[in-house]
């Protein structure tokens, strides 16, 4: 494993975090037992799993309470070793409010900042839902107990919580409204532009400003091909995802299914 080679290409503070990853991957292969990182979130995650599924002799999966989880750990095992889901120090803490009294609306900073104001780092808490009857977070199991015990208030408003396995979650379906469009081609600026109602001049300039992600993988490219599943975000903007991609018109358009989160 060439840790050094690695890290060249990387930001400072990429490095950093990257280089904890390739120590938890250093300590499966060399003590042979299952090793997980802490939460990342999803872009690096995504380049870090790019970087570390290579190593020889070693597997590499991520997962962060459920499959569309943002915040993810990365966990590594000898190939000789059965690694699952169920290998991830994962729990979920049930957060309800008391609708009578306090706020009504609790947005996730203020979820996050109550959770990281009982001394919890960022790093152990993943990703943080607002259902419709509770909020459900995503946190380290080792300290599941203690935030469950410790966290009574969310901003003015009195909370109870509980634990549960992240197994035992129901999340309700995600509801997606369909659009059928054709395209000039299979580029990021092409579908993104027809998925936002944006021109392509105008993708182009968000892409060069840093504010388009792929896969929450930052992309400074226009030209790259998308395939079905990408999920495109643009700040500001919101998420399509590319469902489906069909067949030819007669004018050598593409014919594309896109879907956004109602």
């Amino acid at each position: 494993m060439q840790k050094e080679e690695l890290l060249k290409q990387m930001s400072p503070q990429e490095r950093l975090l990257f280089a904890k990853v390739l120590d938890a991957a250093k300590s499966s292969q060399k003590n042979h037992k299952k090793t997980t990182t802490d939460f990342i979130d999803k872009g690096k995650n995504g380049i870090f799993l790019e970087k570390v599924k290579y190593i020889r002799d070693l597997q590499v999966m991520a997962f962060g309470g459920n499959t569309d989880c943002e915040r993810r750990m990365l966990a590594f095992a000898p190939e000789y070793m059965h690694l699952s889901e169920e290998d991830f120090p994962i729990k979920a803490i049930h957060i309800t409010k008391n609708k009578k009294f306090g706020q009504k609306d609790l947005s996730h900073r203020d979820y996050l900042g109550s959770i990281l104001g009982l001394g919890i780092d960022r790093s152990k808490v993943g990703d943080i839902l607002l259902l419709e009857e509770e909020t459900i977070c995503y946190i380290h199991q080792e300290l599941a107990e203690y935030v469950c015990a410790a966290l009574q208030k969310v901003s003015h408003t009195n909370v109870k919580t509980s634990v549960s396995d992240v197994f035992s979650v129901i999340l309700p379906q995600k509801q997606w409204q369909y659009r059928t469009m054709t395209v000039a081609s299979l580029r990021l600026d092409a579908v993104a532009g027809g998925g936002f109602h944006l021109s392509r001049a105008k993708v182009q300039a968000l892409i060069k400003g840093e504010k388009v992600q792929v896969n929450w993988s930052t992309i400074t490219s226009p030209s790259i091909l998308l395939k079905e599943g990408d999920m495109i975000s643009i700040r500001g903007f919101g998420r399509v995802k590319l469902f489906e991609i069909g067949g030819m018109t007669k004018k050598d358009r593409i014919c594309v299914t896109v879907g956004q989160e109602k």
